[in-house]
């Protein structure tokens, strides 16, 4: 008897207090939201990633269309970023070569007189340094653009995805990312604003004088620089990857717990309909939790266009100075090849750099995604 008068209480209070609601009304508030989030993120991007994703259909409110992306396509779209990529290096590699044949004539025709040649060699340096100046300092310029820019967007990208992390049941694992990722934006906008151009200017600086004055052997200083740097940037990468994954993990499990909670309290304490309670709680978990890993994969892609630039820029300088290297050795002018060496070590030391603080938050993103899912 008692259970019958509670159940007519609580029936008889739901149609008094309870607000109407209609599936039209819930769909309109759902589309609302998927458009606050678009709205929120591609505002943090910029013209040309905004543009590469419009092109590759990526969205965070159609997780669907990446499904679509056609792999082939990608490839043929990356080819052609990558030839729109190569031109201004290509027209370095030119005038180095036209250089580096000057130079050749002349060494051909001072053979006899040592000094002469090392004056002309040193005239050789400076010109190709000269002709390099310009697509160099684009080059820096451009790369710490992109880390800037991958800095912008994290600090718009953080607080969405913890938030839909935290709306679909995560709070402790969207907490652990959002202190996590911040504390790499800091360290992110510290290496982009005082210290990648000097270290790279610098490092420019060493090559030179290495290859100018023979007396002074520094080559060898500047390989250690590069390999310190990059076993420093993989230290790194390994701390932070391995804490956030540790914290990950805990967190998901307390996240788990608490959400089982929840549900056996609405589907215990709650009487009559405290299971529909429990299945709906449920299901909008599942519902938003749709739109999480939307968020995720849209930042994710995001942060991959914003990075893709400044690699394929540095990609084709490599090529352009591996080629110039190649040519100038084969024409036995062992200090311009020399020089586009270290030149060559000074990019791949900058693209380490870019390629680090990329992973770092693709791998933070991903990582906090599947711990999401599995809880």
């Amino acid at each position: 008897m008692k259970r019958i008068i509670t159940a007519v209480l609580v029936t008889g209070m739901m149609f008094i207090f309870c607000m109407p609601a209609c599936a039209s009304s819930a769909e309109s508030g759902f589309a609302r939201l998927k458009d606050q989030i678009n709205n929120e993120l591609t505002r943090a991007i910029d013209e040309d990633t905004a543009r590469d994703m419009d092109e590759l259909g990526v969205s965070p409110s159609e997780p669907a269309e990446v499904e679509k992306l056609d792999m082939r396509g990608f490839f043929g779209w990356l080819w052609v970023r990558f030839r729109e990529m190569l031109c201004t290096p290509a027209v370095m590699l030119g005038r180095i070569l036209a250089v580096s044949l000057l130079y050749s004539a002349v060494t051909f025709l001072t053979i006899e007189n040592r000094e002469l040649s090392s004056v002309y060699g040193n005239i050789c340096v400076i010109a190709v340094v000269t002709v390099m100046a310009e697509t160099l300092s684009s080059s820096f310029c451009a790369l710490q653009d992109s880390i800037s820019c991958i800095n912008k967007f994290m600090l718009s990208y953080i607080p969405v995805f913890s938030a839909v992390s935290a709306a679909s049941g995560s709070p402790a694992t969207a907490g652990a990312y959002s202190s996590s990722t911040v504390l790499l934006c800091e360290v992110t906008e510290f290496i982009a604003s005082g210290l990648l151009i000097p270290f790279m200017s610098a490092f420019m600086a060493i090559a030179l004088v290495s290859v100018l004055n023979t007396h002074v052997k520094l080559s060898g200083a500047a390989d250690a620089i590069r390999r310190l740097t990059t076993w420093l940037l993989a230290a790194l990468m390994l701390v932070f990857v391995g804490l956030l994954t540790i914290q990950g993990i805990t967190c998901s499990a307390a996240d788990s717990v608490a959400a089982k909670t929840v549900r056996f309290t609405a589907s215990s304490f709650i009487p009559v309909i405290g299971s529909s309670v429990s299945d709906a709680y449920l299901a909008v978990k599942s519902g938003v939790g749709v739109i999480r890993a939307a968020v995720g994969g849209f930042g994710m892609a995001a942060i991959f266009l914003i990075a893709l630039r400044p690699f394929l820029l540095i990609l084709s300088m490599r090529l352009t100075l591996w080629a110039g290297r190649i040519a100038n050795e084969f024409l036995g002018l062992r200090t311009t090849a020399e020089l586009l060496k270290t030149i060559d070590h000074v990019m791949s030391v900058g693209g380490s750099i870019l390629i680090a603080i990329t992973s770092a938050f693709i791998i933070a993103t991903a990582a906090v995604l599947s711990f999401m899912t599995m809880g």
